[in-house]
């Protein structure tokens, strides 16, 4: 399977939308420009851009409504982290979100599953080849050169979450081992005492 890997920022419409993107498992530009683009070619998303004086913005929208795809990776700056998701949709158009508003005005999306349960990883954590590539100032741009790159980021970071998550769990039955341990009447005061011991140094 080819995969690409796009840089999103997520700012739609001039506005910081990262706390939707997360909430709502999208991401979205912005271009109001009163329909959906679902079934335009690359020259009529231009003139309907030319029209609303957005023409600067042919390539982030001709890259995020035609040449994304499901499966593709996104990698989202925003401050000194970043986020890293996998697309799982085509593209989507939100009508109530087409108004040229402040706040609003981003109604192209698609659907995403974000990694590491929706935590960023700090961008200083990022090999220095991939965090130059991020400071490319466009909205939008095609990243696919570092695909091994945010792969192995990406397969670390999720067996480092899972990792974490076990041992956690193990942590709960050792508690709950030390508990009914301690409430065991039948067991000897020692074993007992020494559960007791064991917890309190928790």
């Amino acid at each position: 399977m080819n995969r690409n890997v796009w840089l999103l920022r997520p700012k739609p419409h001039g506005a910081d939308q990262m706390d939707y993107f997360l909430e709502n498992d999208r991401i979205a530009i912005g271009y109001p420009v009163g329909q959906t683009l679902n079934d335009c070619n690359y020259h009529e998303i231009k003139k309907l851009l030319e029209a609303h004086n957005w023409e600067n913005g042919l390539s982030n929208v001709n890259i995020f409504v035609r040449e994304m795809k499901p499966h593709d990776l996104v990698v989202v700056p925003y401050e000194s982290k970043i986020y890293f998701a996998e697309i799982t949709s085509d593209y989507k158009y939100i009508k109530e979100l087409d108004e040229d508003k402040d706040g609003s005005g981003f109604p192209h999306q698609r659907e995403v599953k974000w990694a590491f349960n929706k935590q960023p990883i700090p961008r200083n954590d990022l090999p220095p080849s991939l965090r130059e590539s991020l400071q490319y100032p466009g909205a939008v741009a095609n990243l696919t050169k570092h695909l091994e790159v945010v792969l192995e980021i990406i397969n670390k970071s999720e067996k480092d979450v899972k990792l974490n998550n076990d041992l956690v769990d193990a942590k709960k039955k050792a508690i709950k081992f030390l508990v009914e341990t301690i409430n065991n009447t039948e067991l000897e005061i020692e074993q007992r005492l020494v559960a007791a011991e064991i917890i309190l140094k928790q």
